[in-house]
């Protein structure tokens, strides 16, 4: 008699041997470790993203802002030249 020890799958009724699903669930495992690992860079990859973002809208912030110093600079400048 064979050491091996079969399943037979309920769906088929093919017979599976253990080692066939130690295998697999190493396979299985694998393939899940590379995808944690992807997820995690991906992760890391958005979260550097948005920073650059959240940076980005500051400096369009700044430049508004100096926009809109060097119209009030303007207006001002006007205003003087008017009152003179």
């Amino acid at each position: 008699m064979s050491n091996t020890q079969t399943i037979v799958t309920t769906t088929t009724g093919n017979q599976v041997g253990l080692s066939n699903i130690k295998q697999i669930q190493n396979e299985l495992s694998s393939e899940l470790n590379d995808l944690k690992a992807s997820m995690k860079l991906k992760d890391s990859e958005i979260e550097r993203l948005n920073q650059e973002i959240s940076n980005l809208q500051t400096l369009v912030q700044i430049e508004s802002l100096k926009t809109e110093l060097a119209n009030l600079k303007m207006l001002a400048s006007k205003r003087k030249t008017q009152n003179k």
